[in-house]
């Protein structure tokens, strides 16, 4: 039996335009804290963390791009058509013929090919860079994944911070997401935490 997926039309600009495209226009915390969860809960349903009655589904092209936002706080994960069904009873949840944007893709594709779980929570971790930096997946050349990684021992610099200096509960916030957000980019596949889990931490921040 096949399986259909519906999913609601968005009247209203992508995550990455609300981000970059419109810099007058500073997203508070809130908003991107909801729009993150948002997401991880999109995620975790695709996978099928929520339920044992069907395959899971992974994303082959998960960017800022892709996520399309009905208001500041109801992201939709859009392109469903990319989506592919996965047999649960093979090992390793992945599929061929990989197909991505540069800056989100985890650096195992380069030798795999292969789509995964894990390669899907490193796609997310890049979304949630961009929340918490204000900056694209690639800039000037590089990855804003790389950036991040190197500057971890000044983790106040990395965050946006006309949205980290509203409140101390804001930056608080933020510094524990970002330490959520490098889990989810360890160079190591193995070691990214699953999706359920990274929604219980954004959940419990």
């Amino acid at each position: 039996m096949g399986v259909l997926l519906f999913y609601e039309f968005a009247h209203t600009h992508s995550l990455y335009d609300v981000l970059h495209n419109h810099p007058s226009d500073v997203v508070d915390w809130t908003s991107r804290y909801s729009i993150a969860v948002g997401i991880a809960q999109g995620i975790c349903y695709l996978h099928g963390s929520n339920s044992n009655a069907r395959d899971p589904i992974l994303v082959p092209d998960l960017s800022s791009k892709k996520i399309m936002l009905k208001s500041l706080t109801e992201p939709l994960v859009a392109d469903i058509e990319l989506f592919k069904v996965i047999d649960p009873s093979r090992s390793n949840s992945s599929l061929s013929a990989v197909a991505g944007t540069i800056g989100y893709i985890p650096p195992e594709y380069a030798y795999t090919m292969r789509v995964t779980m894990a390669g899907n929570v490193y796609s997310f971790g890049v979304i949630l860079l961009e929340l918490l930096t204000g900056k694209p997946a690639v800039s000037e050349g590089r990855e804003l994944s790389k950036w991040v990684q190197s500057q971890q021992e000044q983790r106040n610099n990395i965050l946006d911070l006309r949205v980290s200096k509203s409140s101390p509960v804001a930056t608080k916030q933020m510094i524990r997401a970002l330490s959520i957000a490098l889990a989810c980019i360890n160079i190591s596949p193995g070691a990214r935490p699953k999706m359920k889990t990274v929604l219980r931490m954004l959940t419990r921040l």
